[in-house]
């Protein structure tokens, strides 16, 4: 299994671009000198370039670099020679042609460059571990190589290992060496990940500060065994507060506890967070991660350790690590045990009201962002609404994080914010937010609220848990604030219904998506209506239509009931002011209503029957009783349709 492809580290690095004043210009020298004429540049004597031999990177950052040292300086005296050769051409009083000097000139150059080579080559192999680097660098060349047969492979990694062996440290924590190893550890047998991960006993944290050594332990943590990991991360005990602030260990220290470590580890690894004391016990078996347990068990210590916690978080954010999930968990553990009207809440609160569009993206910075919500402040909540619009739509469409917008829409009584901040979001990405699965989530959330067919049953007690959070700083009732959320919606999603009709009426989440806003949404519908009762219309039997899928039978059949069924009432909510969709559909169905009696669709023309205030019912009737019409029914009944069945009973 190929390792996973590691996304660029992006720590953030303060730096500052370069100022050019009148007297400065991007052409000046290092040194500041003033710039040259061109008769003093011309009478200048050329220098050649040249080649840093005493260099040890030789360019091998780049994979094409380790066959060889690139060819630096002869292009650049070929150009002088061909240079003067022009020249002496263009001379008009046909003088001797320059051009065998400038060819012997050339040869020169490319023999001395030559010998530059062989004198670079002959000091690489001098070093310490020269021949290793030198042969090991020529294995690695062909062992990265796709198409190389597994017989091949398979003896070059044996002859590297035996290379490599007992200078695994040494070498690692050299830039082009490391990958050797890690190459070896990528393609090498039990045996030989053992043995690299022995050699490095006692240097992983070492490695996991090195720039190019920390590439190694993660390597080693995808590689290697289980008990190969529990080493590595047993090294890490007694050093996290260090590392997470480090910044290329920081990365490690992510990856083993999000990827790799197992309950017992992250347990571990976390408890050092709530301070140095936590560090020295190494037990697993007596790890916990709850916050909670630790100060219930040492409440003298509360306060000491609900400091060093805050402390260690307030660096980490500060040194721009905040999206890593260790932190997001150290956070939710803060949060959730911090005192409701202190300043462990609103200090906590101003620490990172402006990064939740980094934390919001995982289960437990999910959490951490709605229960900042839920307790910040007006002004708080304004902050975090600002920074959350940006990434609305990436927010609306993830697995975890659409809750994020729920607790805006549960906890901030500016509703005019709200929709002004996210409606234009929503607009913009209209249809593929209807379609999605957990987008539809949050912009129907207005209509549906907390009903089960939206919301998944484990958001429920997240959701109560805000409701008892927001009980001193939410003054607006749930009900008004929904209310009102649903008024600014309304003509943004119907107008998005209008004019997206055909492709959400062929999607399942698209249908739902019609149905909670043309019955929960308040307005001019009729439009609307109009357009989703076009989509029925033609032949029921023919291939794509409406009808012929699940939902969108469904969607029909729920429109011209009028409103939802209450499996426990046992009856149909019909929505006040009525939308009477049964009666703009019957003239777009008339053509084909046998059809539709006799075949997917019968359980809507029984909706039509059964359904109050509706102006075509003798007329459904006279087209149903007709001898032909009843003949087919009875037919249909006899094939098992169950909605013939029904007919013919209403129609009796």
């Amino acid at each position: 299994m190929a390792a996973p492809k590691r996304k660029q580290d992006n720590y953030p690095v303060a730096s500052k671009k370069p100022k050019y004043g009148k007297e400065f210009t991007k052409n000046n020298s290092k040194d500041g000198e003033t710039k040259k004429s061109k008769k003093e540049l011309a009478a200048a004597p050329k220098s050649k370039p040249v080649l840093n031999v005493e260099s040890d990177s030789d360019e091998l950052d780049d994979d094409d670099a380790l066959v060889g040292i690139k060819d630096d300086g002869s292009g650049a005296e070929e150009e002088d020679e061909e240079g003067d050769e022009e020249g002496d051409k263009m001379n008009t009083e046909g003088k001797v042609d320059g051009s065998a000097e400038a060819g012997t000139g050339s040869s020169k150059s490319k023999e001395a460059h030559a010998e530059q080579k062989r004198l670079a080559a002959e000091r690489k192999q001098a070093k310490p571990l020269g021949n290793i680097l030198i042969r090991g660098k020529k294995i690695w060349e062909q062992i990265r190589r796709r198409q190389l047969p597994a017989a091949e492979r398979k003896g070059l990694i044996e002859e590297l290992s035996k290379l490599i062996k007992g200078n695994v440290k040494e070498l690692v924590f050299k830039h082009d060496a490391s990958r050797i190893v890690q190459t070896a550890l990528k393609y090498g047998d039990k045996k030989t990940k053992e043995n690299i991960t022995l050699e490095l006993k006692g240097t992983y944290v070492a490695l996991a500060q090195s720039s190019y050594g920390k590439y190694m332990v993660v390597k080693l943590m995808h590689y290697g065994s289980p008990e190969m990991k529990k080493m590595v991360v047993e090294e890490f005990y007694g050093s996290v507060r260090k590392l997470i602030k480090h910044r290329e260990a920081s990365f490690v220290i992510e990856d083993c506890f999000r990827e790799y470590a197992t309950p017992a580890q992250k347990a571990m690894l976390l408890r050092e967070f709530y301070g140095v004391e936590f560090a020295i016990f190494k037990d697993e078996k007596d790890a916990t991660t709850s916050l909670k347990d630790i100060l219930e068990k040492m409440p003298d210590k509360r306060a000491i350790i609900m400091k060093s916690l805050f402390d260690l978080i307030s660096g980490v954010v500060e040194k721009g690590a905040v999206f890593f999930t260790i932190v997001h968990k150290a956070m939710l553990e803060y949060i959730s045990n911090a005192k409701i009207g202190t300043p462990e809440v609103t200090e906590f609160i101003e620490l990172v009201k402006e990064h939740v569009h980094d934390i919001a993206f995982t289960k437990d910075g999910t959490q951490v962002v709605m229960r900042c919500l839920a307790l910040g402040t007006a002004k708080d909540r304004k902050v975090m609404i600002k920074q959350l619009k940006p990434v609305t739509v990436q927010l609306a469409t993830s697995e975890v994080a659409f809750l994020v917008l729920v607790a805006v829409f549960e906890t901030v009584d500016d509703t005019v914010l709200v929709a002004k901040s996210l409606l234009p979001e929503f607009q913009s990405n209209f249809n593929n937010l209807a379609i999605d699965k957990f987008g539809r989530i949050a912009v129907l959330y207005p209509f549906a609220g907390r009903k089960p067919r939206l919301l998944p049953p484990s958001a429920l007690p997240l959701l109560k848990e805000i409701d008892e959070l927001r009980q001193t700083t939410s003054k607006k009732d749930p009900e008004t604030r929904q209310s009102e959320l649903r008024n600014h919606f309304s003509p943004v999603l119907i107008e998005g219904i209008t004019g997206n009709a055909e492709d959400l009426c062929a999607n399942s989440f698209g249908c739902q998506f019609i149905i909670e806003v043309l019955l929960g949404a308040t307005g001019d519908k009729a439009s609307t209506l109009e357009r989703v009762a076009e989509q029925a219309a033609g032949d029921p039997t023919s291939e794509g239509h409406i009808v012929g899928t699940a939902f969108g039978g469904r969607m029909l059949k729920t429109l011209v009931a009028g409103g939802h069924y209450n499996p426990k009432e046992k009856k149909v909510e019909v929505v006040t002011p009525p939308i009477n969709f049964h009666n703009l559909l019957y003239p777009k169905i008339k053509p084909h209503i046998l059809s539709w009696a006799t075949g997917a669709g019968s359980f809507i023309v029984v909706g039509l029957l059964e359904t109050e205030g509706f102006e075509h019912g003798s007329d459904l009737r006279k087209e149903l009783k007709e001898k032909k019409s009843m003949a087919r029914l009875k037919s249909a009944v006899e094939d098992g349709n169950k909605g013939s069945s029904v007919i013919l009973e209403a129609l009796e």
